[in-house]
């Protein structure tokens, strides 16, 4: 059960993440009426979403609306995988984003899960990539997950120093893109969750991470990580 949810919990973030964050992604290939994304992922943690984007709207270049529809998958060494429908209006403003849902009386009702999209440094830096050794400073980030799909208290996400590589050409849905990879640590604090009063701890977990930001889409096309020697990659197979 345990690595059931911090498989979960990961998928979920990634998944978040994986949709429009910080200044200028409201302006995402996807980021349009019947634009589509999808995620497949691979190794440790095969996680993947596929996402589509209605009701969209934009007031600017750092705030955005639209629904978000579709399924997160997750799985995790060996054990049986995970499925979960998502069906979300977003608003985006200052690269935050908060989330509401369809209540039983066919309203909208807001969600107790709010996310800081910069967490993963996906889609931009807050600034121009322009060359190999610039870096970008440590930062901090707290999740607060919706209660109704568990009870926990708030995920604390801290990324170290990141540096930027040499750039290389990577073979991406959007076809051969020249992208920076930018490295960092990743660490999460532990916590605890419960399900039905039983609570589980949630250990602490430090993972090295690689971006490859790819310029021309404005966008993280590949993620990988490693966790104590376990690999996983995360990667944009479809933009629309």
């Amino acid at each position: 059960m345990q690595l059931r949810w911090k498989a979960a919990l990961s998928s979920l973030a990634f998944t978040i993440s994986a949709t429009p964050a910080l200044a200028g992604v409201c302006e995402a290939p996807f980021m349009h009426d019947g634009g589509v994304a999808q995620l497949q992922g691979s190794g440790g943690m095969q996680l993947g979403a596929d996402l589509s984007f209605s009701d969209v709207s934009h007031q600017g270049k750092d705030a955005c609306e639209a629904r978000v529809q579709g399924v997160a998958t997750y799985g995790l060494a060996g054990l049986p995988p995970g499925k979960s429908s998502l069906d979300y209006w977003m608003s985006v403003e200052n690269g935050k984003a908060t989330f509401q849902r369809r209540n039983e009386q066919g309203g909208r009702e807001s969600v107790d899960g709010k996310f800081d999209l910069r967490m993963l440094g996906l889609f931009a830096y807050g600034e121009p990539i322009t060359r190999a050794g610039q870096t970008f400073p440590p930062l901090r980030f707290q999740i607060n997950l919706d209660k109704k799909a568990v009870e926990t208290a708030p995920i604390v996400i801290e990324t170290g120093d990141k540096t930027v590589g040499e750039r290389q050409t990577i073979p991406t849905a959007a076809g051969q893109q020249t992208c920076w990879p930018i490295q960092y640590t990743r660490r999460t604090a532990p916590t605890q969750a419960s399900f039905s009063g039983l609570v589980l701890p949630i250990p602490a977990t430090t993972s090295s991470v690689t971006d490859w930001f790819c310029p021309a889409l404005n966008m993280v096309m590949k993620q990988e990580s490693d966790q104590n020697g376990v690999v996983s990659t995360v990667e944009v197979t479809k933009l629309q």
